[in-house]
């Protein structure tokens, strides 16, 4: 019968030790924003407007056609767009509330 060697036993017991401090690696870091897309209906403009949203994120400019189509954006211009068109919905729905003083 063969024995193992005090050193070859003592580098097996070390082999054994390293694969069970081995880090364990965690998921992928999550998509990147940028990464995923919103689909949501662009609501045309008023006649006499220009037919398109301009949206600017972060120093980077977007034309985005106003057509009233469903269009798929990427995440943070749909956010940008869709918080835009609420302040101004909001903004003529308090000015339809304000009383007429010019008279």
């Amino acid at each position: 019968m063969a024995t193992k060697s005090k050193a070859a036993a003592e580098k097996e017991n070390n082999q054994e030790i390293e694969a069970q401090e081995a880090p364990v690696t965690e998921a992928a870091e999550p998509a990147s924003e940028w990464d995923e897309e919103i689909t949501m209906i662009v609501p045309r403009k008023p006649k006499g407007e220009d037919n398109f949203y301009y949206v600017c994120v972060n120093d980077r400019r977007f034309q985005i056609p106003a057509n009233g189509e469903m269009q798929t954006l990427l995440k943070p211009i749909a956010l940008v767009l869709q918080d835009s068109l609420k302040a101004e919905a909001a903004a003529d729905d308090f000015a339809d509330h304000i009383p007429n003083k010019s008279v």
